[in-house]
């Protein structure tokens, strides 16, 4: 069954009533408990060390003796195991990255995995909810001490005890199992609760030192994700509301364009959308290929274009290529792959909030880490600085509505009236940061941006733009400029939705 292992310094009445919480919540009949009382005398690899060559099971868990766990634990942990064998290693946080430095959370934004709750007084609070509770376990490189579990007869390392008495010894443990190939992850089929909030002291410091120097070979150390939450998304009929027209600018690589517009029709019901393809200057074969290939479909127009400016052409083909019957404007990049119903999610969203502005979804790369999850304004030593939420991670996003500063129009949908009462997208900016701008007007105007994290699609990053990638980086200078003016210009509506890190 399962063996727990804890070091404590605790008083008997303490130690006590810790052990009978943790059978009593376990769920098993059987659970085996080793307490070693350490006052500072041994270090916790050694303790732990010690009861697992004591163990008569193969689960063992290592834990702080000042938590608490929810009902069924120990039974949930079983199945956790024996329903992912694939993993050996299993805890309740842990990251997807270790840097050179040695400290897993200096960008925790981006690459913690978990939630914990803790209760140093008073009412328990979730304080550490580093992703969103899952369904699947997570993979992850190293996990907390707080919480660790693992089949100790599929481990190739146990605890080293050549650093550290109190730190470091979770990441000296898993590190040498994971480059190994022993697989680790978080699971959230239990939840856990931490009676305190650690700090980091002198001994820490020294730890980490010694643990930076025995694995400076292997940091940093990045995990890949090997897949990404898709939902699906249930249909429920939508009435009452107007077409959807998809606008996709496009030039050359249609092979990338076929694969957008096919996976719009494999995901999303066709009835609630036609597609309009903004042709920028595709050359003479692949306008061929493109005009035999929507050939197939009977809501698909081309427009062509000599010239390449997102915003005017997107809003020339609002303006003067769409009727009345299109209520709303899906932009779309060509280089998108959707995973799921996002036309249905994105119109359900849009008839459920009042006052939205633009709603957008979760985009990929194509190694699955995160492209976009919404945008976020951070004032950091004075200057202003914008990004996509949770960029480059992988498992930390929303799985249902945010509120977000605006989402890009990689692929983002808004009202055809609302999207013309604010003169669509400033022309001036040419090729990025006018879907910024957007929706920034969009925040002043007290309206509200949304993004949605269970609709899902891949983004394979401006690839249609790679031959004139040396130009827009000399002008995305010029654009950045250009937005700081117009947020500094708006700061007292805009200040509200500005992080200060």
């Amino acid at each position: 069954m399962i063996t727990v292992i804890y070091s404590t310094h605790k008083d008997k009445e303490y130690n006590e009533k810790f052990k009978k919480h943790l059978i009593s919540s376990s769920g098993l009949d059987d659970l085996e408990v080793f307490e070693f009382e350490n006052f500072g005398q041994y270090s916790l690899s050694n303790r732990y060390n010690k009861g697992i060559k004591m163990s008569k099971n193969d689960i063992v868990v290592c834990c702080h003796n000042d938590i608490r766990l929810s009902k069924n634990w120990g039974k949930k942990l079983l199945e956790d195991f024996t329903n992912n064998p694939e993993f050996s290693i299993i805890g309740k946080a842990g990251t997807t990255y270790f840097p050179e430095s040695g400290v897993y959370w200096e960008r925790m934004t981006s690459n913690m995995v978990g939630r914990v709750y803790h209760q140093p007084s008073g009412k328990k609070k979730l304080l550490s909810k580093y992703s969103p509770k899952l369904t699947e376990i997570i993979p992850v490189i190293s996990i907390d001490g707080l919480f660790m579990s693992f089949n100790k007869t599929k481990v190739n390392h146990l605890f080293d005890e050549s650093f550290g008495k109190f730190h470091f010894y979770d990441h000296g443990f898993c590190i040498p199992n994971y480059l190994e190939g022993i697989k680790v992850g978080v699971t959230f089929s239990f939840d856990i609760t931490h009676e305190s909030i650690g700090q980091p002291n002198n001994e820490f410091f020294t730890s980490k030192d010694d643990f930076v120097k025995k694995y400076s070979n292997d940091l940093p150390i990045d995990l890949k994700p090997e897949k990404i939450y898709i939902p699906e998304i249930k249909r429920k009929p939508i009435t009452n509301i107007g077409k959807v027209a998809i606008i996709i600018p496009t030039k050359n690589k249609t092979e990338l364009l076929f694969q957008t517009i096919t996976s719009f029709y494999d995901n999303c019901d066709s009835n609630y959308f036609d597609i309009f393809i903004a042709d920028t200057g595709s050359d003479s074969d692949k306008l061929i290929n493109i005009k035999e290939f929507i050939s197939k479909f009977n809501n698909i127009k081309l427009i062509e274009y000599n010239y390449y400016n997102f915003g005017k052409i997107n809003n020339d083909v609002v303006k003067n290529h769409l009727d009345k019957t299109y209520e709303f404007i899906l932009f779309s990049n060509n280089d998108i792959k959707i995973m799921n119903d996002i036309i249905y999610g994105m119109l359900k969203t849009i008839k459920l909030n009042k006052r939205v502005g633009t709603v957008g979804c979760r985009l990929h790369y194509e190694d699955n880490t995160i492209q976009h999850d919404g945008m976020v304004l951070y004032l950091k030593s004075n200057q202003i600085l914008i990004t996509h939420k949770n960029l480059r991670h992988y498992h930390n996003h929303s799985i249902g509505e945010t509120l977000t500063i605006g989402n890009t129009a990689g692929l983002m949908m808004i009202r055809r009236n609302l999207f013309n009462s604010v003169g669509g997208f400033n022309e001036s900016y040419i090729s990025c940061f006018e879907d910024v701008e957007l929706n920034l007007t969009l925040l002043t105007k007290g309206l509200k941006n949304i993004t949605c994290g269970n609709l899902v699609a891949y983004h394979y990053e401006s690839q249609t733009r790679k031959d004139d990638e040396d130009n827009d980086k000399k002008l995305t200078i010029d654009y950045k400029d250009r937005l700081i003016v117009f947020i500094s210009n708006n700061l007292n509506k805009l200040k509200k939705h500005i992080i200060s890190i």
